[in-house]
């Protein structure tokens, strides 16, 4: 009976603490690069490459295959074998770009490097140093293209979960369905721990819906060379998570 008292108290004492309380805890105990903050900062480069390559490179959406695998059927379906490389080579781009992300995660962690999440940052810099070089044009734009789904499968395969939860930052479909999910089962049962998760998911949706819209406006001003923001927002990226690391005792 004792032991039973002990640990009533125990859990009654841990029910009085404030909830925002143990959200700070829970996000010291997180890895830097889970923070909410890099997860709006790479939203927002999510929406504003597809912006990029629709206004820019050919009016194609590269950070999501969907588009292109329905295009690649259709194509097979009408016979159009000029085609068939357009939509097949984003595709392979984009499964390159899975396998490397895989690999740098494997590689780094076998040697116990704590830099995959920032290499694979440095790593999408590069490639979109080199979209912005390369010229406007339909045989160059599918080059573009393919460097930019090579870039976002490695943000898309790397960059997987923050404060514990499931979210996408270069798409859009996933994060509405968990939106929807969350607000419904709040509103039914009454839980107002889903409704904030779903009020956290839809700040996502809101992120990458302005990343487009900047991406636009940045298109506009800047043609080609409107990657640049691009590549800011992610050298912030690695700052904050290099950042992070250090005041917590980490390299």
């Amino acid at each position: 009976m004792l032991a039973y008292r002990q640990t009533t108290s125990r859990e009654t004492t841990m029910a009085k603490i404030p909830v925002a309380a143990k959200q700070a805890n829970n996000d010291a105990a997180l890895i830097p690069s889970q923070r909410m903050r890099v997860a709006y900062l790479l939203t927002l480069v999510g929406g504003f490459l597809d912006a990029y390559t629709y206004f820019i490179r050919g009016g194609v959406f590269a950070n999501a295959q969907t588009g292109n695998i329905v295009k690649l059927g259709i194509a097979l379906a009408n016979g159009a074998r000029d085609k068939y490389l357009s939509y097949l080579i984003p595709i392979c781009a984009f499964t390159a770009g899975l396998v490397a992300a895989m690999l740098i995660d494997e590689i780094l962690t076998r040697h116990e490097l704590r830099l995959v999440r920032r290499s694979v940052l440095a790593l999408e810099i590069i490639g979109l140093a080199i979209v912005g070089l390369i010229p406007l044009g339909e045989q160059w734009d599918r080059l573009a293209n393919c460097i930019v789904s090579f870039v976002a499968a490695l943000q898309y395969e790397t960059f997987t979960t923050f404060r514990g939860e499931a979210i996408v930052t270069t798409m859009s479909t996933g994060n509405l369905r968990k939106m929807v999910d969350s607000a419904f089962a709040g509103i039914v049962k009454h839980d107002p721990a889903k409704l904030r998760r779903s009020l956290l998911y839809l700040s996502i949706i809101a992120t990458f819906t302005f990343g487009a819209f900047i991406g636009t406006r940045a298109c506009d001003a800047m043609g080609r060379a409107a990657v640049i923001p691009v590549m800011l927002a992610l050298s912030a990226a690695i700052g904050i998570i290099t950042a992070l690391r250090r005041a917590n005792g980490r390299r």
